[in-house]
């Protein structure tokens, strides 16, 4: 991996934005491209600039990829709060994003369970894997943590069918409304990526009241790691 100088860091929520800044650097100026607002720090010998990409695949594609051709930066970080699919994956528990799965894209809704998530150039598999030289890096720096499957799509998962559902078909243990637009971004431009993730609710039928009373707690959660992470690359 080449030097990092310029760190991009894609952040969906207010509440996670306002923990990251209170951690990383002096702030330097505010860009606005739209409903996209991109915040530049200087932090040691580094330059990071943090996209408030909303919430959205297509926001956090647009995000994503703005900070790559517009600030040229060299590694893309996410962190962000998610539903848990799975029993081992609590509130507050911290996961890194090993598998990608854009579970709400098909070429054939009669067909869904059979087509869910399967890309035309990539017909046999709904799995897109991360960074591993990456997830090798955040190992080594932040500590162990599980690696695990994150469904995407545009749906806040706060049904119990819905869940079970995307259990069944995809395996998943996580899920969220931005890591496959931010994926399939860094994929394109063939930047790093590394995707860190807190949990906040257990995406069934409570996960909006969850949601709302443990965000705070989970964002809070994965700060530390993220700052270990940064100040080892700069």
């Amino acid at each position: 991996m080449k030097k990092i100088k310029r760190i991009g860091m894609v952040v969906a929520l207010l509440e996670e934005q306002q923990h990251l800044i209170k951690s990383f650097g002096v702030f330097v100026k505010n860009y606005q491209f739209g409903e996209i607002k991109v915040s530049e720090f200087d932090y040691n010998d580094c330059k990071i600039f943090m996209a408030d990409s909303g919430v959205g695949e297509i926001h956090a594609a647009l995000s994503t990829q703005m900070l790559i051709l517009k600030f040229d930066v060299d590694v893309i970080l996410n962190f962000g709060v998610v539903g848990s699919l799975s029993d081992n994956l609590n509130c507050g528990g911290v996961a890194y994003v090993g598998e990608i799965v854009h579970h709400d894209f098909t070429t054939s809704y009669k067909d869904r369970d059979n087509k869910a998530g399967k890309y035309l150039f990539q017909p046999d598999s709904f799995i897109f894997e991360a960074d591993k030289q990456m997830l090798e890096l955040a190992k080594k720096v932040i500590g162990d943590k599980k690696v695990v499957r994150i469904v995407s799509g545009d749906k806040f998962v706060d049904d119990n069918t819905f869940r079970d559902w995307l259990i069944n078909i995809f395996a998943g243990e996580i899920c969220d409304m931005e890591s496959a637009g931010i994926y399939f971004a860094c994929r394109n431009h063939n930047v790093p990526f590394l995707m860190i993730k807190a949990v906040s609710d257990s995406a069934d039928d409570n996960a909006n009241e969850d949601f709302a009373a443990t965000i705070d707690a989970g964002v809070t959660f994965y700060v530390d790691a993220v700052k270990k992470l940064i100040d080892y690359l700069c």
